[in-house]
């Protein structure tokens, strides 16, 4: 989902959550969850070029959703050995922290 799209959903009653998921292996990034239809969808922020917009820390994150207008997210950590553990799918959005900015 490009920052354009993420404005434009801001704005309407679809988002239903933004997460900052942040892994000690890499950057921290942003999904997004929205309502499409019937179905709810989770979609990485992407800039401009298509590539999947990176933070280095949380203030970053806070800029680009601000931007949008959008002032609530969750912090989610995902610990490594926990990815590995799992089967398919590591279900992450179970232990989250909100936050308001």
């Amino acid at each position: 989902m490009r920052v354009s799209e993420f404005r434009m959903l801001a704005q309407g009653p679809h988002l239903q959550a933004v997460n900052f998921i942040e892994s000690s292996c890499g950057p921290m990034v942003i999904e997004v969850e929205f309502e499409q239809g019937v179905e709810n969808k989770r979609a990485l922020i992407r800039n401009a070029q298509g590539e999947v917009i990176t933070c280095r820390c949380i203030t970053q994150a806070y800029d680009v959703c601000t931007k949008v207008g959008v002032h609530r997210a969750n912090l989610i950590q995902v610990i490594p050995h926990d990815e590995a553990c799992m089967g398919s799918y590591a279900e992450y959005h179970r232990e989250s922290m909100p936050l308001r900015f």
